[in-house]
C-alpha cells in the first residue's frame, strides 16, 4: 500500500514520512506541527499501517508562528511586532537621531538558526532635494547629490524604486555590484608603469580616472603612516556611519521587476484617501556568496514623496522630501528562495506598529523642534545683547571722547592763561608792554609806563602819555594807534 505524501502547507515541499509531530521545513524554514498527532502504537498490538486512515490524518500539517516584539529602550514601549516562524530567532533595533523630521529609524531581523533563511527589515533612507534654477543647472553636469545633510536627512535628487535598490540599498546594506569599479580586482601588469605624478604622458593621461585613483590610493597609504590619524579616522567614521554595515560581498542582480501595488499590498489593501499610498514599488533579486555559501535574496522597496513649493518666478523652488521605505529582504540558499518567499511575505504582512510608540515619536519630534526654537531664541538674545553691548561701548567711547575734548580744551585754556601770566610777568619784570601791530604780524614790545603807542607800518613806533597827542598832525606818514595785548 502506498505511503501518504506529507507536504509543507507554506511552500509545498515534501516532509519525510514519520518525521515526528513538529518539524522545520527544509525548503522554506517554516515551523510546522501536525494537526492530528501520530496515533500511538497499542501496547502489544501491531504498528499503524502506512496509507491507512490514521496515517492520512497524520499527514495534515499546520504552520507554527510566534509573536516577536521589540521594546524601545528610550520610551520603554513596545515599538512593533511580527509573526515569525516559531523556531526562528530575532533581534530589533531603533536608531534614535537628532532629527525633527524622522527622529527614529527602526530595523528588524529574524532568521532560522538551523539554516540560511532570513527576513530583514532594513533601515529607511530619508532624503530631501530642493529643485530650483541652481540645482537644475548642476543636475545637467551630473551633480544630483550633496555630502551635507539637512535635519539628519541626506540631500539627494529623487530616484525611482528600482534606481534606489541598485544604487543605494544594495551598496549600503549588502556590497558592491558586480562590474562596478569598487568590485573589480586590480589586474597585474607586467609592463613597467610610469610615475603617477609624471605628466610626460600628457595632461589627459595625468587626469585620467586610473591615474587619479592611483594617486588617491597612494595618498591614503601615506596618511595611514601618520601616528594616531588612522585611529581618529576610524573613530570619526564609526560616529557618523549608520549602524547597519554592508556584508562586503560582490552582488549580482539576477532579476528585477516593478511592483506598483506593493505599498497597497503591504497595507492590507486599505488606502488612506488623505495620504494615498505610493505606486512606485519594485523588487530585485540578487545573488552573492556569503561565508562560502551561495545565497539568493529578494529586496523590496517603496519610494514615497511629499512636495511643497516656495517662492515665485526665478526664486521658485520645489522642496521634495522622499524616502526609500518598506525595505524588506528575504534570503535563502540558492534555488530555495521561491519556496521561502510566500512564508516571508506572510510574516511581513503581519507587521504592526504600536500607535503609542508612534505618538512618542511625534512628541520627541516636537521636543526637538522646541529645543531648536529655544536655541534660536538664545542665539537671537545673545546677538541682541551683543548689539546692546556694542551700542553701550560706542556710547562710552563717545563719552570718553567728549571728556577727552573737555580735558584738552581745559588744558589749552590753562596753558594759554599760563602763557599770558608768564608774558605779563616777564613784561612787568623787564618794564615793557606788548602791542598788536595791525600793519604786520609782528607784536612789538615797547617801553612800559605809557598809555598810548603809534606805528607807521615801517617799523617805527611812538609812545606817549598825552591823550591829545597825534603824530599824524606833525608828519606826512600814516600813523596808527596800537592796541595793547592782554
Amino acid at each position: 500500500m502506498a505511503v501518504t505524501a506529507e507536504n509543507c502547507p507554506q511552500c509545498g515541499g515534501s516532509i519525510p514520512h514519520g518525521y515526528g509531530n513538529q518539524v522545520t521545513c527544509q525548503y522554506c524554514g517554516s515551523s510546522l506541527v501536525r494537526l492530528n498527532q501520530t496515533p500511538q502504537q497499542t501496547p502489544g498490538g501491531p504498528p499503524p499501517v502506512p496509507g491507512s486512515e490514521h496515517d492520512a490524518a497524520a499527514g495534515m500539517w499546520g504552520v507554527r508562528m510566534k509573536r516577536a516584539t521589540y521594546t524601545d529602550l528610550k520610551s520603554g514601549l513596545v515599538a512593533f511586532q511580527w509573526l515569525i516562524p516559531a523556531d526562528w530567532d530575532f533581534q530589533g533595533d531603533i536608531w534614535w537621531r537628532d532629527s525633527a523630521t524622522l527622529p527614529a529609524i527602526p530595523s528588524f531581523r529574524a532568521w532560522n538558526p538551523k539554516g540560511p533563511e532570513q527576513i530583514e527589515w532594513l533601515p529607511t533612507i530619508p532624503c530631501i532635494w530642493h529643485k530650483n534654477i541652481l540645482t537644475e543647472a548642476f543636475s545637467k553636469l551630473g551633480k544630483n547629490s550633496h555630502f551635507f545633510k539637512e535635519d539628519g536627512i541626506e540631500s539627494r535628487a529623487p530616484m525611482t524604486s528600482q534606481e534606489v535598490l541598485k544604487s543605494l540599498v544594495v551598496p549600503r546594506y549588502r556590497g558592491q555590484m558586480e562590474g562596478s569599479e569598487q568590485a573589480e580586482k586590480p589586474k597585474s601588469d607586467s609592463q613597467p608603469k610610469s610615475s603617477i605624478w609624471d605628466m610626460s604622458g600628457g595632461v589627459a593621461n595625468y587626469f585620467s580616472k586610473e591615474k587619479i585613483r592611483e594617486r588617491m590610493e597612494l595618498s591614503k597609504g601615506l596618511l595611514k603612516q601618520i601616528p594616531g590619524l588612522e585611529f581618529a579616522t576610524k573613530g570619526l567614521k564609526n560616529l557618523v556611519s549608520p549602524r547597519y554595515k554592508p556584508y562586503g560581498v560582490t552582488v549580482r542582480i539576477t532579476a528585477e521587476e516593478s511592483l506598483p501595488k506593493l505599498a497597497l499590498s503591504l497595507s492590507g489593501g486599505q488606502e488612506d484617501v488623505f495620504n494615498p499610498l505610493s505606486s512606485d514599488g519594485a523588487r530585485i533579486r540578487i545573488s552573492y556568496n556569503l561565508e562560502g555559501k551561495q545565497m539568493d535574496e529578494d529586496i523590496f522597496c517603496v519610494v514615497s514623496k511629499v512636495v511643497t513649493q516656495t517662492g515665485s518666478r526665478l526664486s521658485k523652488q520645489e522642496n521634495i522630501f522622499w524616502a526609500a521605505e518598506a525595505l524588506y529582504a528575504f534570503r535563502a540558499s540558492a534555488g530555495h528562495l521561491d519556496a521561502v518567499g510566500q512564508a516571508c511575505m506572510a510574516s511581513v504582512k503581519s507587521f504592526k506598529m504600536n500607535p503609542k510608540w508612534l505618538q512618542f515619536c511625534q512628541i520627541e519630534s516636537q521636543r526637538i523642534i522646541k529645543e531648536r526654537e529655544m536655541i534660536a531664541k538664545m542665539m537671537q538674545q545673545m546677538a541682541a545683547d551683543q548689539r546692546r553691548n556694542l551700542q553701550r561701548l560706542g556710547d562710552l567711547s563717545r563719552s570718553i571722547s567728549q571728556a577727552g575734548d573737555s580735558i584738552m580744551d581745559g588744558y589749552w585754556e590753562r596753558s594759554a592763561a599760563q602763557d599770558r601770566m608768564h608774558d605779563n610777568w616777564t613784561e612787568a619784570y623787564r618794564g615793557v608792554q606788548s602791542y598788536n601791530d595791525p600793519s604786520s604780524d609782528y607784536s612789538p614790545q615797547l617801553p612800559g609806563g605809557y598809555d598810548h603807542a603809534w606805528g607807521n607800518g615801517l617799523g617805527e613806533y611812538i609812545v606817549a602819555n598825552d591823550s591829545s597827542f597825534n603824530p599824524n598832525m606833525y608828519s606826512n606818514m600814516n600813523w596808527q594807534e596800537l592796541q595793547r595785548r592782554t
